[in-house]
């Protein structure tokens, strides 16, 4: 990984203005270990992403978000310089919201912003936009985007790691 952080922020603000509609980037440091699951306990990834998540301590993130309530997470890839992970964060709703909803997971994608926005764009949105609409479609508070008063919006924590409810998929790594 890089040891300048402005690379990240940078990257995640370049790939914001390529995809199509309007997307904002907002890059956030860790002062600590913990505060790297505020976002990473909501990525939408069994594979690689949680796992990078779960196994290194990430300095940095950063989230865009997009039209219709999209939201994207966006890290340095661990141990290969140069590339990004980017996968879809979970809507704020109900865990069992989820069920018999493939989890879109998350991609690899080079340094070049323009070339990671057609990927992303290509690969990875049409995943996410299913299914985000199959969990709008198991939940009316998924579909204003914004959970209710007593919706649980986080997954639980163990020991400060992210946990999973089982889904019935197996990890995807690449």
């Amino acid at each position: 990984m890089t040891d300048r952080p402005t690379d990240l922020s940078g990257f995640a603000a370049a790939l914001a203005v390529r995809l199509t509609g309007t997307w904002t980037s907002h890059y956030h440091q860790h002062a600590t270990y913990r505060d790297q699951f505020t976002l990473g306990n909501r990525v939408w990834d069994l594979g690689h992403v949680h796992w990078a998540v779960s196994e290194f301590v990430l300095r940095h993130d950063a989230e865009l978000n997009g039209p219709r309530g999209q939201r994207l997470y966006v890290i340095e890839r661990p141990l290969k310089p140069g590339q990004f992970l980017v996968t879809p964060l979970q809507p704020s709703v109900e865990i069992n919201y989820f069920d018999n909803v493939d989890e879109p997971n998350g991609i690899a994608v080079p340094g070049d912003p323009a070339r990671a926005a057609a990927a992303v764009t290509r690969r990875l949105l049409p995943r996410y936009q299913h299914a985000l609409a199959a969990v709008r479609r198991n939940s009316p508070t998924a579909r204003t985007g914004q959970p209710a008063p007593s919706t649980r919006n986080t997954l639980p924590l163990a020991d400060g790691l992210p946990t999973r409810p089982s889904s019935g998929h197996a990890p995807y790594l690449r």
